[in-house]
């Protein structure tokens, strides 16, 4: 089996013992290993490791964040804004239809620019 000792001055061991049969004989090995031996390298590098993982998981982040904004900002003007301009302008040929009495057959909204500050909007009727 294994265990961890401790033996005298010397510190905590790993110890592993195990038996073998060669040419008749029965053996048995004990493998000492100081603790201190052990750990020094992973006392060494446990910090590093640890800073590396976090740095590779804020890099993910940050392309994960960063690639939601860029879809994020496509869908909206890929079918967001089209889809409310085109509700606004049946919305408003509806409305026009309904103070007139007439059928409009377009409107066109066009942003403002310059020193206007209002839409520009634009009927054209069928009589």
């Amino acid at each position: 089996g294994a265990a961890e000792v401790e033996i005298g001055d010397e510190g905590v061991q790993f110890i592993k013992v195990t038996s073998l049969t060669q040419f008749g004989v029965d053996w048995i090995g004990v493998i000492s290993i100081p603790w201190e031996s052990v750990m020094k390298e992973l006392n060494d590098t446990k910090f590093r490791t640890l800073l590396l993982g976090m740095l590779i998981v804020g890099g993910i982040k940050e392309f994960l964040e960063t690639f939601r904004a860029y879809v994020q900002t496509k869908m909206v003007k890929r079918a967001v804004i089209p889809g409310m301009r085109q509700t606004l302008e049946d919305e408003l040929l509806n409305q026009l239809q309904a103070l007139t009495g007439r059928r409009s057959s377009r409107i066109s909204l066009a942003l403002a620019s310059g020193s206007d500050t209002q839409e520009e909007t634009t009927a054209n009727r069928e009589l």
